[in-house]
């Protein structure tokens, strides 16, 4: 399988949630793991495999994100008006993106891997650049839109036309073109994910405060792994 050039990737980081699950009201953006920002872990590591990066905000966020997002070097752009949510952070990521495929991330997953959005962009062009499909993770049949590869061509116009008609759910979105098949979609399923992240920690979430705190326990799991060892 040929490895998409690094220039053809775009990282979107979905920076706009309210962290209402989590409790204290901060972004999970802000939150540090590992003595490292989340929203830092996740730019280090897209940096190694995207040509650039989109960090997307709601409209008038006041907390530290934005600038982070600066700092970090990244594209700033807020939810594409006058839609808000997920799908619209979507949207408005691939809006913004000058490469032909788009890797969305929410922002409170930390342990992105590198291996993993390489081996997804490779699966997404596996029929050639002309052909490009969305490569979704699926596990426990439920897709995971939130940490997939997107088509900047075909994707754009698709999900700008979901929300028109009033859609807001990414998932609903996805299994509505496995359904028609158009656009076209790759699903990345439990074995494709394990070979790619043999540890399987990329879909790790810090929605809730239990969430974090495994996420704490991972990453500290982590700094004594042997030298050899390959952490994707």
């Amino acid at each position: 399988m040929t490895q998409p050039a690094r220039s053809n990737i775009t990282g979107i980081v979905l920076g706009g949630g309210r962290s209402r699950r989590l409790g204290d009201g901060q972004s999970k953006l802000l939150i540090h793991i590992g003595g490292k920002l989340v929203l830092a872990r996740i730019a280090d590591t897209l940096k190694t495999v995207c040509s650039e990066l989109v960090l997307v905000v709601r409209p008038g966020q006041e907390d530290d994100v934005p600038d982070l997002g600066i700092a970090l070097n990244m594209h700033v752009v807020s939810d594409t008006s006058p839609y808000e949510g997920p799908l619209a952070g979507i949207h408005a990521g691939l809006a913004a993106t000058t490469t032909q495929l788009g890797f969305v991330i929410a922002g409170d997953h930390p342990f992105v891997s590198r291996n993993l959005v390489s081996a997804m962009a490779a699966a997404s062009t596996v029929d050639g650049t002309d052909n490009p499909a969305a490569v979704i993770p699926r596990t426990d049949g439920v897709f995971h839109p939130l940490h997939a590869i997107y088509p900047v061509e075909q994707w754009g116009p698709y999900i700008a036309h979901s929300l028109s008609e009033g859609e807001t759910s990414p998932r609903r979105v996805i299994e509505k073109a496995t359904v028609s098949e158009y656009p076209p979609v790759t699903i990345f399923n439990a074995d494709d994910l394990e070979r790619a992240d043999p540890r399987r920690i990329s879909l790790v979430d810090i929605d809730t405060p239990e969430a974090l705190n495994t996420a704490r326990k991972i990453s500290e799991a982590r700094k004594f792994t042997p030298r050899h060892h390959s952490l994707g």
